[in-house]
């Protein structure tokens, strides 16, 4: 059964509010801080945000649907050659 684009887009929506609250909890925007930084981190700590964001990420995912490649149209598209 086919998952409405409201409920995913609301799914995206909870997944990145519970991250960002979880960021707002304790000293995580620190140590998320320290993360990006390389300086050594827990490891529950460090478990808990890349799940966090791998849920958000696959809700995202879940939420864009397939894309067919785009055609990129030359310049003179839709104008006659010039014939100079």
């Amino acid at each position: 059964m086919p998952v409405s684009p409201h409920t995913l887009l609301q799914h995206v929506q909870d997944r990145t509010t519970d991250l960002r609250r979880w960021l707002d909890t304790g000293e995580n925007t620190a140590v998320l801080t320290a993360y990006l930084r390389d300086e050594p981190v827990d490891h529950r700590w460090l478990t808990t945000y890349q799940r966090l964001t791998h849920d958000l990420l696959r809700a995202v995912d879940h939420a864009c649907p397939s894309r067919a490649p785009h055609e990129t149209q030359t310049p003179n598209a839709g104008r006659p050659p010039d014939r100079r």
